[in-house]
């Protein structure tokens, strides 16, 4: 049971779905697409079990895109079946496209923002009681730069002129609500030792900051893509902003986030699905995911509202 003044929302994002799929994807092979049916199916379970009032997925659903080479029949299978289990997971589903959920070879994400209920390009915002969650769209690439990358995806994240007016719009207009923001591609780098690599960016992030900095009502930004559990809290303007980045279901350490919204904290979860050996093999995949292990204090923590 929950308080009344509670929100509880389960946040999972680069499920890279292709249930067919007979190899691991990944530079090294340590995603885990032949075992997409056991860590689904787990998901879901502790979802049922946990009855969160919300649940959010920041991207990349399938493996679309470039680099997966995910037949047009499986991806928009894929697609269908994660939007349907969602909604019928929690009395709310919201998402936000990532860079491959778009047909493999194409520039066209339309598919994705059109079961996820979004206009081309942009995101959308919603009130909780105490809190605006905003839910910033960063596959805004112009046409022209979604074709320079084929047959690649853009890995990078662009934010457009008509999504920043919505930020900036949406901040104006919160008042003395809070702010969170959801995002695919990172708005700031990780805090890890790792150098940082700038196709996980946000290209157009100071934009985005500039906007946060104006209004400081932002208290904490949820971000996907880069597949590890990280945190970070940075001065933004004049106010410190948590950076979270989510971990993958995919990958080491196949987990996912949940939150608890109260008018006057958020508090964040990590849970670990409970398949040590799969979690084990991605792990070791490769040279090692070993500076992909979350920092013990993210575990759980509480960033105040």
């Amino acid at each position: 049971m929950t308080q009344a003044d509670e929100v509880r929302i389960a946040l999972v994002t680069d499920t890279h779905a292709w249930p067919d799929s007979q190899q691991p994807f990944g530079a090294e092979g340590e995603q885990l697409q032949p075992w997409f049916e056991t860590i689904y199916t787990t998901f879901l379970a502790e979802i049922r079990s946990a009855a969160p009032d919300m649940l959010i997925h920041l991207g990349d659903f399938a493996c679309g895109g470039g680099t997966f080479e995910m037949p047009h029949a499986s991806f928009y299978a894929a697609m269908e079946r994660l939007a349907g289990d969602f909604r019928q997971a929690a009395p709310q589903f919201y998402g936000l496209p990532g860079n491959h959920d778009c047909p493999a070879g194409t520039t066209d994400y339309s598919f994705g923002e059109g079961l996820l209920g979004l206009a081309p390009r942009l995101g959308r915002t919603i009130d909780t009681d105490a809190v605006r969650l905003v839910f910033l769209n960063s596959q805004g690439h112009s046409d022209e730069q979604r074709q320079a990358a084929l047959p690649r995806d853009p890995t990078h994240g662009w934010v457009t002129e008509a999504e920043l007016e919505r930020l900036d719009r949406s901040l104006a207009e919160a008042g003395d609500r809070p702010v969170i923001v959801f995002t695919h591609q990172l708005l700031h780098p990780w805090a890890n030792s790792q150098r940082w690599r700038s196709l996980y960016i946000t290209a157009n992030s100071e934009a985005v900051l500039d906007i946060f900095a104006r209004h400081g009502n932002v208290r904490a930004v949820l971000q996907g893509h880069a597949h590890l559990l990280d945190v970070r809290q940075v001065a933004v303007g004049n106010k410190t902003v948590s950076f979270v980045v989510a971990p993958s279901l995919i990958q080491y350490p196949v987990g996912w986030l949940l939150l608890t919204l109260t008018p006057a904290s958020l508090r964040v979860q990590y849970r670990l699905l409970p398949l040590p050996e799969l979690s084990e093999r991605s792990r070791i995949a490769g040279v090692g995911s070993d500076w992909r292990i979350p920092d013990p204090a993210w575990h759980d923590f509480t960033v105040a509202l």
